[in-house]
Order: C-alpha cells, then sequence, then structure tokens
C-alpha cells in the first residue's frame, strides 16, 4: 500500500547506508553578518560538542536535533526570508547550548529550557544586573552588565524559534514561566544642529572626493597619494588629506590576501554615501544596501524642471515594495540637491566596478581593486566620525574617565578596559592596570589631554601656542581659558572652577615636553613628538577612529553615532510635525503599527506634538473665532481628524471596549482582509464595528488594552491557538506568525495587569468567550 501523508512527512530518521556504514551529516546554514552583503554556508557542527567547542567531547544524541534545525534554517532561507534571521537564531541557540553545558544540564529537555527562561531563571538573573545609567568606565573588574528585559524577550522569542527548528515543544514548556516585556527604548534622531553638522561634513566629503576620483577614472589618470577637502571650523579652515591607497597594514588581512582599507578613499566616499542616502530617502539599512542598478532619473509631466529620482527595493518580510522619492526642489542648498547626488553616486559605482543590472549601488573595494562581499559600515563609521571630527554634544559626560586616564598616563600606566564573556554567556567587565614605557605613556597623556580640552570647546586644538591665561572666577563660577594660535588668531573657552587645576596640569604636561625640544621651535600645547622634534598631527584630530574603542567610550558618548534608525527618526519626527501619522508613515514606507512601536512611542518630540498643535490654536482665535473652531482650523490644515489631546480625551471619557481578542481598534485599517467586514455592514445596511476577529494581528488600529479582563482574554487566545497547532499542520507557520504577533502585543502589558490576568487563568481556565473552536476557526481562515 502507499504510505499516507502522515507518514511520508514523518521525521523520523531514515538511515543512509553507504560502504562504509556511516550516516553522512550535512550540518551548515546560510549565515550572514552585519560586513557581508551575501549570505555564506557555515559549518554549525560544533554545536555537537560540549560548550559548542569542537576540541570538547562530542554528544552524538544532539545530532538529530541539530540536523533538524539546518534543515528548517536552509528551508526559511529558501522560502525567501532573511538570512540575517537565520543567523540571530543561531546565535541564541550557540549561547543557550554554552550555558546549559556550564551548569550541567541537557540543552534539548525541558528543564534545560526552564534553567535558562525559568521566573528565577538566567535570564532574570541578567536583567536584575542591568544598570542603564552606568557607563562601562564606571564599572570595576568581574562585574557583570546584564541586559534589558526587552533583549531578554527578544533573545528567549529567537531562542525559541531554534527550538522549535529543533523539533521539540517549546511552546508547552514557556507555560510554566512568565514572559518578558519590557519598552523598547525609542531611536533618538538627530537634533537640528546635528543634522546640519552631519549633512554638511558628509556632504563636503561625499561631493570634493567623488568628483576627484571619478575625474581620475574618466581621464585615465593614477590618482594622487591623497585626496583633500576643507572642514570649515569656526573662523578656522582644515583641509583634510584622504589617502587613496586601498593597501592594508601587514597582519590585517583575510586567508586569501584580500581585505578592505575602510579608511581609503573611495571606501570612505561610499561610506558618506550611504548615509547621505539615508538622509534623503529615510530608507531603513536592508533596503539602502539593496539598492542596485539600473537608477532611472523621471521627468514629472505636471512640471517639467521637477526631477524625481525613485529607488526601489523589496522588502521580503513584509512582502512589499518600498520606494523612497529624491525630489530635487524640495532641498535647500545647504542640503545639496537629492538628484545631483544620486546620479554622482551612479556614476561613481558603475566607474568603479558595478555596471550590471542588479549590481548594488554601494561598495567597496578590497587591496585588489575588486569588488568586496562585505561592507562593513561599523568599521566605515569609525573613519568617518574621526575624519570629519563629528564631536557628540553628550561628549562631556565622559570627562571623568578622560582625567583618570590623563592622570594614569602621566604615571605611566595605561588602563585597559574591555568586555567579555564568562562561561555562562553572562557579559562581565575586564579591567587591567598595566606598566607602560615611556613613549607610550607621553602619547596616551597627550590623546587624553586632547579629549579632555575638546570636551569645553568646539574650536581647533591644533597650533594652540604656551603659554594659556585665565580670568578670574564670573558669577556663575566659570574661569574663561584664553589662548593665542601660531597664526595669531585668538580663542578661548569656559571651565568650571573645579576644573581648573586640571587644565593647569595639562598646560603643565605640555611645557615639560617643550622643555625638552630645541628652544626654535615653537611651545606648542598639544602636537606630536619624534626625539624631542614637535611635529603637526595629519587632519583635525591626533587620536584614531579606533581609540574611543580602546577606551571603551560607547557610539555617541564621543563621537556621534551614525546609524540608519536615527535618520528616519529623525525624518519621521519632521515629517509628523509637518502632516502627522499619516505623512511619516508614507514617508518611511511603514505600517502605522511600526511607526508606532519603533519611532514615536515614548519619544518625548512625540509630546511636543501635543504642545505645537495648542500653540497653532492660540494663533488662531481672535474675536470671531472660537476655541472648537480653532481646533477645526488646525486639524483641518494638518490633515488630522482632531487634534492630539482631545482624541486621548475622547478615548478616556468613552472608556475603552474590546473586542474577544481583548484588543480594541476601529475596525478600519485590516491590512489583507478577507472583506467579510465590509459585505457584513452592505448586507445588514449599517456600520457595525469590526466581525474580523480573526485578523486582528494584521489590524493597524488593533490595539492591547491594560486591563485585566482585556489581557485574560488574550492570554485564552493564545493558550486555544498552541493547542490547535498540530491539528492544521499546514497552517503551522502562519499560526505560528499570529502567535507571535499576539505574544508581542501581550508584552504592552504591565506586570501588575499581567499578573492578575494570569492568575485569573491559572485559576479559571480559558476566558468564557474564547474557546478551541474560536481557535479552529482562526486556523481554517488561514488556508
Amino acid at each position: 500500500m502507499p504510505k499516507s501523508k502522515i507518514a511520508r512527512q514523518s521525521n523520523a530518521v531514515k538511515r543512509v547506508r553507504n560502504s562504509q556504514n556511516v550516516v553522512p551529516l550535512n550540518l551548515t546554514i546560510p549565515y550572514k553578518d552585519t560586513r557581508s552583503n551575501q549570505p555564506k554556508s557555515f559549518d554549525v557542527s560544533h554545536l555537537l560538542h560540549l560548550g559548542g567547542n569542537k576540541k570538547k567531547q562530542k554528544i552524538s544524541s544532539r545530532t538529530e536535533f541539530i540536523r533538524r534545525f539546518c534543515k528548517k534554517a536552509n528551508q526559511y532561507v529558501s522560502n525567501g526570508n532573511s538570512a540575517k534571521t537565520v543567523t540571530a537564531t543561531y546565535e541564541s541557540l550557540r549561547s543557550y547550548i554554552a550555558f546549559c553545558d556550564a551548569v550541567d544540564v541537557d540543552p534539548f529537555t525541558e528543564s534545560g529550557y526552564l534553567k535558562f527562561a525559568d521566573n528565577d531563571g538566567e535570564l532574570r538573573h541578567r536583567i536584575k544586573m542591568y544598570h542603564p545609567s552606568k557607563r562601562l568606565w564606571e564599572y570595576n573588574h568581574g562585574d557583570e552588565l546584564g541586559i534589558k528585559e526587552l533583549t531578554a524577550a527578544n533573545i528567549l522569542s529567537t531562542l525559541r524559534s531554534a527550538l522549535d527548528w529543533c523539533g521539540l515543544s517549546v511552546s508547552d514548556w514557556a507555560r510554566h514561566h512568565r514572559g518578558f516585556s519590557g519598552q523598547n527604548t525609542p531611536f533618538v534622531g538627530y537634533s537640528k544642529p546635528e543634522e546640519d553638522l552631519l549633512v554638511a561634513r558628509l556632504s563636503n566629503l561625499f561631493f570634493a572626493l567623488a568628483t576627484q576620483l571619478i575625474a581620475a577614472k574618466e581621464n585615465n589618470t593614477p590618482l594622487p597619494e591623497t585626496l583633500p577637502f576643507i572642514i570649515a571650523l569656526g573662523e578656522h579652515d582644515e583641509v583634510v588629506q584622504i589617502p587613496t591607497s586601498l593597501d592594508i597594514k601587514a597582519g590585517v588581512s583575510k586567508k586569501d590576501g584580500r581585505a578592505v582599507n575602510r579608511a581609503a578613499a573611495f571606501n570612505l566616499t561610499m561610506g558618506a554615501a550611504y548615509h547621505l542616502m539615508c538622509f534623503f530617502t529615510s530608507l531603513n539599512d536592508s533596503n539602502i544596501r539593496s539598492i542596485s542598478h539600473p537608477i532611472k532619473v523621471h521627468i514629472e509631466e505636471r512640471d517639467k524642471n521637477l526631477k524625481t529620482v525613485r529607488v526601489s527595493s523589496y522588502k521580503p518580510r513584509a512582502n512589499k515594495e518600498v520606494d523612497a522619492l529624491l525630489l530635487g526642489e524640495t532641498f535647500d542648498v545647504d542640503k545639496r540637491d537629492g538628484v545631483k547626488f544620486i546620479k554622482l553616486l551612479e556614476r561613481l559605482s558603475k566607474l568603479y566596478g558595478n555596471t550590471k543590472d542588479g549590481d548594488p549601488l554601494l561598495f567597496t573595494l578590497n587591496n585588489a581593486a575588486n569588488v568586496s562581499d562585505s561592507f562593513d559600515l561599523k568599521e566605515i563609521n569609525k573613519k568617518l566620525v574621526n575624519q570629519l571630527h563629528l564631536l557628540s554634544p553628550n561628549r562631556a559626560g565622559n570627562l571623568p574617565w578622560f582625567k583618570t586616564l590623563f592622570y594614569a598616563y602621566r604615571n605611566q600606566q595605561a588602563i585597559t578596559l574591555n568586555k567579555t564573556v564568562n562561561e555562562l554567556g553572562r557579559t562581565v567587565v575586564q579591567k587591567k592596570v598595566e606598566a607602560i614605557a615611556k613613549p607610550g605613556a607621553v602619547q596616551g597623556a597627550t590623546n587624553s589631554a586632547y579629549c579632555i580640552l575638546s570636551c569645553y570647546t568646539d574650536l581647533p586644538l591644533k597650533g594652540i601656542l604656551l603659554p594659556l591665561t585665565y580670568s578670574e572666577k564670573d558669577s556663575d563660577g566659570y574661569i574663561t581659558v584664553s589662548f593665542n594660535y601660531r597664526n595669531s588668531l585668538h580663542g578661548c573657552f569656559n571651565v568650571p572652577a573645579s576644573d581648573l587645576a586640571l587644565i593647569k596640569d595639562i598646560e603643565h604636561f605640555a611645557n615639560e615636553n617643550a622643555d625638552k625640544q630645541p628652544k626654535r621651535y615653537e611651545r606648542l600645547l598639544l602636537t606630536k613628538s619624534s626625539r624631542f622634534v614637535p611635529y603637526d598631527w595629519e587632519g583635525i584630530s591626533p587620536i584614531s577612529g579606533e581609540l574611543m574603542g580602546t577606551w571603551s567610550v560607547e557610539p555617541n558618548h564621543y563621537y556621534i553615532s551614525l546609524l540608519s534608525s536615527r535618520w528616519r527618526k529623525m525624518t519621521s519626527n519632521q515629517a509628523y510635525a509637518d502632516g502627522g501619522t499619516q505623512s511619516a508613515q508614507s514617508l518611511l514606507g511603514d505600517t502605522l503599527e511600526t511607526l508606532d512601536r519603533n519611532y514615536l512611542n515614548g519619544d518625548p518630540l512625540l509630546n511636543n506634538v501635543i504642545t505645537v498643535q495648542g500653540i497653532e490654536v492660540l494663533q488662531n482665535l481672535n474675536d470671531e473665532t472660537n476655541v472648537e473652531q480653532a481646533k477645526a482650523i488646525v486639524a483641518k490644515r494638518r490633515g488630522i481628524p482632531m487634534l492630539s489631546h482631545d482624541e486621548g480625551k475622547k478615548m478616556r471619557e468613552q472608556g475603552i471596549k474590546t473586542n474577544p481578542n481583548g484588543l480594541t481598534c476601529n475596525g478600519q485599517q485590516i491590512i489583507d482582509g478577507k472583506n467579510t467586514q465590509r459585505a457584513t455592514n452592505h448586507k445588514l445596511g449599517l456600520n457595525l464595528p469590526c466581525t474580523e476577529f480573526d485578523m486582528c494581528h494584521k489590524c493597524q488600529s488593533a490595539k492591547a488594552v491594560n486591563e485585566t479582563e482585556a489581557i485574560y482574554k488574550l492570554i485564552s487566545l493564545i493558550d486555544a491557538l498552541k493547542d490547535t497547532l498540530n491539528m492544521y499542520p499546514d497552517a503551522k507557520s502562519e499560526a505560528h506568525e499570529k502567535i507571535e504577533q499576539y505574544e508581542f502585543t501581550l508584552d504592552g502589558a504591565s506586570d501588575t495587569v499581567f499578573e492578575e490576568a494570569m492568575a485569573k487563568f491559572n485559576t479559571q481556565g480559558r476566558h468564557p468567550r474564547v474557546s478551541i473552536d474560536h481557535a479552529i476557526l482562526t486556523l481554517g481562515r488561514l488556508k
């Protein structure tokens, strides 16, 4: 008899016989990290060994679990999903296995899972150790850093996916512990001064270097050793020379001899182009990286002078195209024209490697002048912020640490500060103080002195002559430090009186160095030297792009952090202030839910919208216009139904009614619905509330309600859905998607409400309005 469908789909291990009676293993997954443009095949057979270390004992019983994991991972990517998700899932599984082996518990059992995720498990411990206000240099050696609760939620979510791919019933195990919630830390967009600084300097670098690179290639002339561009620092103009060589330093090449010099002019230009693309398009990282040739310029029929560039990319997870329009007339002269930028970038890209349709617009060149398979933005950013002198407005918070470093170097000591992961997978601080040679101590003291002074002023610190002069303390407790440059220009900055001793110690250090040099040389506050011969450093700053990493100063604490999410947040805030949520949603190409979760919720700038609207209402008040009329004028001009304040007030006054899933919505924004709502209303001639309760996870307006009864309903629905998974195997992936979406919504409940709802669920069972039939109907609609 032919085998049944169930037998054919069985997960039973099929023995493979060969001449040596060995079962061959192919334990590989598609792996893609942030540096790679394309996924690579990655061997995960080390997961069969204790601690994921091939030098340790192999556990044969893990073979089938890891084989299933690899099979699912490959299927996931074959279905058009992101290899980055597979990579994150693997990393979660790897660290989990290492933890379980360290505490001597089987990772592929319920006891192993609960040891990690239970109410008193490892994740709870890490959350307790997290102190967000402390900077890394404030910790002592051996201190644990901990993690956010939201990070724990993400870790657990990926781990559950990994164990599910391994063929384990992790959904049943998860019922024995509380979930993790935590709030998303909202992205912080760039302020107006930061935006002006970033766009001006990134544009200067891109347009100056790109035109020189294009000219050299088109004229078939060799590039000079360096390409110049100018940075304005107040009254000072600094000419920065960027090396053109793609060669790398010895000892950093890959096995095949190929690596990328991120400081080379071409690669820095592409790095600047990435961030300008973020500025002009508001696309996210994956979409920016996937922009490909050809680029077309369209002339709008309604205005022959209006040029637009349409940049299209594909978001597999959202199953939709994302477009961005660069409008030439919408950008100020200071921000450069978007069309001019994209066309210049296209020429540069084609001339140096990528000419075919489908080739990425952005790429880096390796030391053989070939297109690299990686675009390591993190390392490029280190070079960009350093060369462009992009100092963070928050850098003064590092003064205590820079002061500690300065005095340590003065004592010929170096403080090494690192993060390391112990055998339990916990991130701990590694702090050491070691003696160093005199030349290294002098260089370290110079670098830390420079960083200290740069926290007080934006003025250039190169070419300052000794001595400094000091004013009397003013009424606010500040002292003015004045100085002269070698070109006779004058400068000054203010320091608190409590920091005067530190500034004088830096001046004393400079005098010590100047006393050792021949008298014919100028006595400078900060300088480099070789055999007591002083000389200026290259560029604006004497410190390297990697120094902040060496000193464990986190991104945005000294240099401005360059992130696509910050560009999007900035653009979102600007668009929201101009046109409300609809405008921001349209510009960013996001669903309303994504916009609320990642860019608007919890941001003080959103609260400012209410203030701005209130001011606009006041501006419209006069003898002929009352308050309600003024509100209507503002709402109409902004294209919103009502002001944000009134909308919230109305919801509070009317009370919140939930649907059977424990959610509230207006039923008007269902994505990919079944159209039963419209059909029902048409048939009855009524405008009923939403009836498509099985589509709540796809509804833009569906929201969880922080109320015990509502959360009780939602917990009951999730539980019912989990019970039906094995009843409808064909709809299992869709059901998991729905469960995950509802669980994410559930995480928004407060701990008190969640605990009260769980208590009702544990004592009374499922909510009477939620049954197994409800869940079966939901799964049936998925087919």
